[in-house]
């Protein structure tokens, strides 16, 4: 099924340091969401980096759209993720998405087993909402 590509000017309302090299970005909409499904991703533009040509790529985490509520959680690995790992409440960011297939969801009644590990985890949260109590998550990380 195909889903239209949008191009949305979002407004960081936190940007939150889970831990040295991940970050949670809340971001806002003044108008409501396009559908996303869980799976699928963002190409987020990078400004005022001299050394950052090309969109990143991030997983959506949660999206909330009829409050026009998008959380990004991502690695920071470069020049890139460090702009963003360096934005600050009230910045305006511009996302292309939704982007990719999206995993299949099944009825939210049935029990599911919801993988994930380090980075690919935070995409999982929406799968696991989905399913709620019949959900059971093995998630692994480098460490502690």
């Amino acid at each position: 099924q195909y889903m239209k590509k949008f191009i949305l000017d979002l407004t960081v309302t936190e940007n939150l340091r889970l831990h040295t090299n991940y970050v949670l970005l809340k971001l806002t909409s003044q108008t409501v969401l396009p559908e996303m499904l869980p799976g699928q991703f963002a190409e987020i533009r990078i400004d005022g980096s001299p050394t950052t040509f090309l969109r990143r790529p991030i997983s959506i985490c949660q999206i909330d759209r009829k409050n026009g509520l998008l959380r990004l959680v991502f690695e920071v690995r470069g020049a890139g993720t460090q702009a963003m790992a360096d934005w600050n409440a009230g910045d305006m960011i511009d996302l292309i998405g939704p982007l990719g297939h999206g995993f299949t969801l099944l009825d939210p009644d049935k029990k599911a087993i919801v993988v994930g590990g380090g980075i690919g985890t935070p995409p999982m949260l929406e799968v696991a909402d989905h399913y709620k109590q019949n959900a059971t998550a093995i998630i692994g990380f480098r460490s502690a």
